[in-house]
C-alpha cells in the first residue's frame, strides 16, 4: 500500500495587533478624558478656579466617547480596557450632556379649565436692542416689543432685564415703563425689583426681593457698586410673590443668576469683578432661593435665566422640594440660549414644587429681539 502525502496544513492567520504605542495612546486618551468628567463632577459649582471648564457645551459630555469608541479596534490587546474607560465617562458625564431622555416616556396629564399660563423670558435689555439700523446700532422697536409679549396669552410674566445698559462699560441703565406695562396689560398686578417684573392676573398678596448678600461667603466692598443707577440690580436676582390662585397661594420666583465669569478665571481682589467673587455670588443666589423654599409652606415655581447650563453641577444644589420640569418638554436636548444665530444650549430652566403639575412646557423663539428663548408653562395646584 502506497501512503498518501497529507500537505501541511495552512497557518492560521490573525489580525496584526496593533503597535503598543497605538494602543497606550487609545487608553490613555480615554483615561485623560475619563479623569476630566470625574474633575468636573467634582469641581463644578464648588471650585471658582474651575470657571473655564465649567464654560464647556455641555453635548461632549456624549460627543467625546462616542466619537472615541471606533478607536477602541485599535488598542488591541487593550481594547476591553480602552472601552471601559469610555463607558465609564459617558455614564458619569450623561447627567451633564443636557440630553432629556424623559421626553421619551413623559407624557404629562392634559391641563384642567383653571391651569394657569405662565411665561419667563430673559427680555435682553427690555426694548433696547429689539431692531439694528443700517450701520448695525440699536434701535428701540416698543411696540414689536409688546406684541411679542401679548402673542404669549399668559396669565403671569416673569420678566428679567428690565434695564438698558450702558454700552461701553456694561452698566446698567435704570428705566421706568409701568406706564406702558399697565396700560399694555389691564387689570394685571405688578411687582418690581431691580431688574425684575412679575406681571400677573392672579392678584399679588405677597412680594419678597431676595437680598443675596447674607447668603455670600465673604463680603465684597462695591456690591452695589456707589455710583450703580440699579443697586438692586447687583443684590437681588430673584423676586418672590405669592399669588391669590382658585384660593390657595402659589408662591413664585422670578430669578436671574449672576452670568459666569467669562474666560479665564482671573482675580481682581476685593471686588465683584472678580473671579471668586462672581463663584461667590452665584452660590449665594441659590443659597437665597434655598433659603426662602425652606421656609415657604405653599406650592412653589421657579422660573428664569439662571445662566447654569446642564454642566454646570450648581444647578443641582437648588433644594430637593425643587423639581425639573423638562421631562415635559417636547424636545431631547432643549435649547434657550443662542449666539450668532446659532442655538447652542440651555440656560433658562422651570421647577417646581411636587404640589403643582406641569401640563405643557415649551421654549418660545425670541422672535430676534433676544439671545433667550422664552419659557412657557402651563401648570395647575
Amino acid at each position: 500500500m502506497t501512503a498518501t502525502r497529507l500537505d501541511p496544513a495552512p497557518p492560521v492567520t490573525r489580525p496584526p495587533a496593533a503597535r503598543p504605542r497605538t494602543a497606550r495612546l487609545v487608553v490613555g486618551v480615554a483615561g485623560v478624558w475619563l479623569a476630566y468628567v470625574v474633575a468636573h463632577t467634582v469641581l463644578s459649582g464648588r471650585a471658582w478656579w474651575w470657571n473655564l471648564p465649567d464654560l464647556v457645551p455641555p453635548l461632549v459630555f456624549v460627543a467625546v466617547p462616542v466619537l472615541l469608541l471606533p478607536l477602541v479596534t485599535l488598542a488591541r490587546p487593550r481594547r476591553r480596557v480602552a472601552a471601559a474607560l469610555l463607558v465609564g465617562a459617558l455614564a458619569v458625564g450623561w447627567s451633564s450632556a443636557g440630553v432629556n431622555a424623559a421626553t421619551l416616556w413623559h407624557r404629562p396629564d392634559p391641563a384642567p379649565a383653571d391651569a394657569v399660563r405662565v411665561f419667563s423670558w430673559n427680555t435682553w435689555y427690555w426694548d433696547q436692542l429689539v431692531a439694528t439700523g443700517p450701520a448695525g446700532e440699536p434701535i428701540r422697536d416698543p411696540d414689536r416689543f409688546y406684541r411679542f409679549l401679548h402673542a404669549q396669552a399668559a396669565d403671569v410674566y416673569l420678566l428679567q432685564e428690565y434695564l438698558y445698559i450702558e454700552a461701553e462699560d456694561w452698566d446698567p441703565i435704570r428705566i421706568d415703563d409701568l406706564d406702558r406695562l399697565r396700560r399694555e396689560f389691564p387689570g394685571f398686578h405688578v411687582a418690581v425689583s431691580g431688574e425684575l417684573v412679575t406681571l400677573s392676573r392672579y392678584p399679588i398678596v405677597g412680594e419678597r426681593p431676595l437680598d443675596l448678600r447674607p447668603h455670600l461667603d465673604r463680603a465684597w466692598s462695591d456690591l452695589p457698586p456707589a455710583e450703580s443707577a440699579l443697586p438692586a440690580y447687583h443684590t437681588v436676582k430673584t423676586l418672590r410673590t405669592d399669588l391669590a390662585v382658585a384660593g390657595r397661594v402659589l408662591s413664585v420666583y422670578n430669578a436671574h443668576l449672576y452670568v459666569p465669569t467669562v474666560g479665564l478665571p482671573t482675580r481682581a481682589p476685593d471686588t465683584a469683578h472678580d473671579a471668586l467673587a462672581r463663584h461667590d455670588l452665584r452660590r449665594a443666589n441659590v443659597r437665597a432661593i434655598a433659603a426662602d423654599v425652606a421656609g415657604n409652606p405653599n406650592p412653589v415655581l421657579l422660573a428664569g435665566d439662571l445662566n447654569t447650563s446642564p454642566a454646570m453641577r450648581l444647578i443641582r444644589t437648588l433644594p430637593d422640594r425643587l423639581v425639573d420640569a423638562s421631562g415635559a418638554l417636547d424636545s431631547p436636548y432643549p435649547v434657550s440660549w443662542a449666539r450668532y444665530g446659532l442655538p447652542l444650549w440651555r440656560l433658562d430652566w422651570v421647577f417646581t414644587s411636587p404640589d403643582v403639575a406641569v401640563h405643557r412646557y415649551r421654549m418660545v423663539p425670541p422672535d430676534g429681539i433676544s439671545d433667550h428663548h422664552g419659557q412657557l408653562v402651563v401648570v395647575s395646584l
